[in-house]
């Protein structure tokens, strides 16, 4: 991808995963800014002056273990579903990851639901030999339904993110340490520098909606936002340190950011939990989100 084909490719972006947060910007910021630690290729199919496929192709270096790869956010046009379109680009980012080093692949499928084509998709990674790994209920909500904003528990106050602007390290250290507690094999998490660029620098990134929660002063929690800044959210992480859980924490402060959202004029939100993280679809559930699908990783393993 160049970046005079993004404006042709947000259309069928936009098509193919009616649920994500996208946006031009976004996209072109993405090119301009490289992740730290990774090396990224965006894979077009395009016929005559048309895309018809998508598909970043990541190779991440950094933490420990083997090296490993991902191809993302798979996307193929109605007009050519039926092809090997989406077989050919799974292929070319296979390559890419592989000529990298990369030991173990992954990539990701939705349902219908969440990605329109997903069925066909599914059934071409398990024809190249990847295998489930772990599902991800993704869950919406209509911020009109949203319940009233539960009483603070006592002592907690709340502030935005936007309060840390010049020095966010307090807001990493519980993204780190209650995002490396989250169910699931893949677990790591980049170093200060690396988030602080990729994360808290993200043009969708919305400081004035996500907050951190103070028990007695002290940070316990996080509730955190990408936002569109026209119609949608999507939570990016919420999570209370150990010592803080069961004080209803994550609820009180993600209920409390979905407020500040509708005040802006934001109509709907959607966030996603590991199939076994029991205690956030049950905030979820309380906060009147719905299941709209499910997600699945999928994994293929090159070498002992």
């Amino acid at each position: 991808m160049e970046r005079a084909d993004i404006p042709r490719v947000l259309p069928l972006l936009r098509a193919v995963h009616p649920c994500r947060v996208l946006t031009e910007e976004a996209v072109r910021w993405r090119m301009d800014h490289p992740s730290p630690g990774v090396r990224e290729t965006v894979l077009l199919a395009v016929e005559g002056e048309e895309v018809v496929g998508f598909l970043r192709s990541v190779l991440r270096s950094g933490g420990e273990g083997p090296r490993s790869g991902r191809s993302l956010l798979a996307s193929v046009a109605a007009s050519h579903r039926d092809t090997d379109v989406g077989a050919r680009l799974m292929g070319a980012s296979e390559r890419h990851l592989v000529g990298g080093g990369a030991e173990v692949l992954r990539t990701e499928v939705a349902e219908e639901s969440l990605q329109v084509g997903g069925e066909a998709l599914r059934r071409t990674v398990l024809d190249l030999g990847y295998a489930p790994e772990e599902t991800h209920h993704i869950l919406g909500l209509d911020l009109s339904a949203l319940p009233g904003l539960p009483e603070a528990p006592e002592g907690v106050e709340l502030r935005p993110f936007s309060d840390y602007a010049d020095d966010p390290r307090e807001v990493y250290e519980i993204d780190r340490l209650t995002s490396l507690d989250e169910p699931g094999p893949d677990h790591w998490f980049p170093p200060y520098e690396d988030w602080r660029q990729d994360t808290w620098e993200h043009p969708l990134s919305a400081p004035d909606l996500s907050l951190l929660a103070l028990v007695e002063g002290v940070p316990a929690a996080i509730t955190c936002y990408f936002c569109d800044r026209e119609a949608r959210v999507e939570s990016s992480m919420t999570g209370t340190l150990r010592e803080f859980r069961g004080r209803g924490l994550a609820g009180y402060a993600k209920a409390a950011a979905l407020h500040r959202a509708r005040e802006r004029g934001v109509r709907h939100a959607y966030t996603g939990n590991h199939e076994d993280n029991a205690p956030m679809l049950a905030v979820n559930e309380r906060l009147g989100y719905a299941p709209v699908g499910s997600e699945t990783v999928y994994v293929k393993r090159l070498r002992a």
